[in-house]
């Protein structure tokens, strides 16, 4: 019995060790995370000192290069998700048929957690006032969100429908809002919808290039543009694509699926350095019909950008988050803004709206405003602090102690003797982004609550110490 233990232990120990052993001869070097892997750490910090965290860096380097990972973790996915149904990745949702979702879409699509009708009317209002930047400055905007995989293909998740709160999603609810606030809006959501094709892979959280290419139709035509539909290309059905949750699943060695591939001539070439779709930004020329083009997007558009680049003679793409809408437009001459940006994060609108001088508060009563003393004062919890986006600004925020009156209610927010329209961050918060050169101390900051009537709440005054 001694014996048998023995040897059963040596080869536990020697099993365990392989992948620490074949580290000499075949290391992990690339990984599937869209991450910089861990380095070996130094022993020594550069004063020449011992490196206290010197182990927690090795831990961290031997994690992400110990030979064999990525096989280990394959195998890993492939038990857990053939024999016990699970997927063994955090983010990510193993569907039915092979299909695969972003547990990040999970809230949306259960309806729980869902934006608030003060939330969803601020989306709007801050996007209306997006709108108005863009048109004062000769361009026209236009808003888009792709749709949730499962919002377009609930039928494949797994057992989950049986913990759905509510059916409606938050851009059923957006989209008439920004209709309401005149806000241009092109329906991507619907209009897959409406397709019978299925149009989005099912180890990817994207759509196909088929889609992609109804999607650029879609939006050249609610722009009222002239572009090539493609209708006349070849078009081959390929099965060579590896999906990203695919990936973050079987990390190289999941199956591969169906795409569409286009055979279309390009007509674009990439200015700058940027020459990859994954790249932060992005500029093209090409000898297209239409004039210059603006797009914030996220990784939907990596394969909007092969299609859409060719129908403008210039274009710049940027994913940024927070979107710097001030300094993009004033580094180009774009005839066209697109906010496009994934139905799952279209709060992002809300949190951090696009970065603009604060616009003027031009309504009949402004002048009277003005010297309107406070009946009832609320804490607003006002801040002024240098905006982490662009220096050159100071973000002045705050939250109101107490509720609105009523779901649509407006902040206008009073610097010195200009009033200012503000963001609506919250169900109570706001904020007004204001160019340094423009603001004066000690400054006097008055807010004010746009309801049934407008009336003051709050008044602090700043001076420049008091800046973050």
């Amino acid at each position: 019995m001694k014996k048998f233990l023995i040897i059963i232990t040596s080869i536990c120990i020697a099993g365990l060790s392989i992948p620490f052993v074949s580290m000499i001869f075949r290391p992990t070097t690339e990984t599937t995370d869209n991450r910089k892997l861990a380095e070996f750490p130094n022993i020594a910090k550069p004063d020449g000192s011992l490196n206290g965290e010197f182990f927690s860096g090795f831990e961290s380097w031997f994690a992400d290069h110990f030979a064999f990972r990525n096989e280990l973790i394959y195998a890993d996915a492939r038990i857990q998700n053939d024999v016990f149904k699970v997927s063994n990745v955090e983010g990510v949702i193993s569907g039915n048929d092979g299909w695969m979702f972003y547990k990040s879409t999970l809230n949306d699509y259960l309806g729980t957690q869902r934006l608030s009708a003060r939330e969803i009317y601020n989306i709007a209002h801050n996007l209306s006032l997006a709108n108005d930047y863009v048109k004062e400055n000769g361009s026209r905007l236009l808003v888009t969100a792709p749709a949730n995989k499962n919002t377009l293909y609930g039928k494949y998740m797994p057992y989950y429908d049986s913990y759905k709160v509510d059916e409606t999603h938050n851009m059923d609810l957006l989209g008439p809002m920004l209709k309401e606030m005149g806000v241009p809006y092109a329906d991507l959501i619907n209009e897959f919808k409406g397709e019978e094709d299925v149009l989005y892979l099912k180890t990817d959280s994207h759509w196909s290039n088929k889609g992609a290419v109804l999607a650029y139709n879609f939006l050249m035509d609610s722009l009222g543009l002239e572009h090539d539909d493609y209708s006349n290309v070849e078009v081959k059905k390929e099965r060579r694509e590896q999906g990203d949750l695919s990936k973050m699943m079987y990390t190289f060695y999941g199956a591969r699926e169906e795409n569409y591939y286009y055979n279309i001539p390009q007509s674009f070439e990439y200015v700058g350095e940027g020459n990859d779709v994954e790249d932060m930004r992005l500029e093209t020329k090409s000898s297209g019909v239409n004039g210059s083009l603006l797009m914030f997007r996220d990784s939907f558009g990596n394969t909007l950008i092969p299609i859409i680049a060719n129908q403008f003679k210039e274009c710049r793409f940027t994913k940024e988050t927070a979107y710097s809408l001030e300094k993009q437009m004033e580094s180009g001459n774009q005839d066209i803004v697109i906010f496009e940006k994934a139905e799952r994060n279209v709060g992002q609108f809300m949190e951090m709206p696009p970065v603009i001088p604060a616009p003027l508060y031009d309504g009949q009563d402004a002048a009277a405003l003005k010297n309107t003393e406070i009946k009832e004062k609320l804490e607003t919890k006002t801040l002024i602090k240098s905006l982490n986006l662009d220096y050159n600004y100071f973000e002045i925020s705050g939250e109101i102690e107490q509720g609105l009156p009523d779901t649509k209610s407006d902040i206008l927010v009073q610097v010195n003797d200009t009033i200012y329209k503000a963001y609506h961050t919250g169900e109570k918060s706001f904020v007004i982004y204001l160019k340094k050169d423009n603001v004066s101390f000690p400054a006097e900051v008055k807010v004010f609550v746009s309801g049934p009537s407008t009336y003051p709440v709050d008044v602090k005054t700043f001076n420049i110490e008091d800046t973050e």
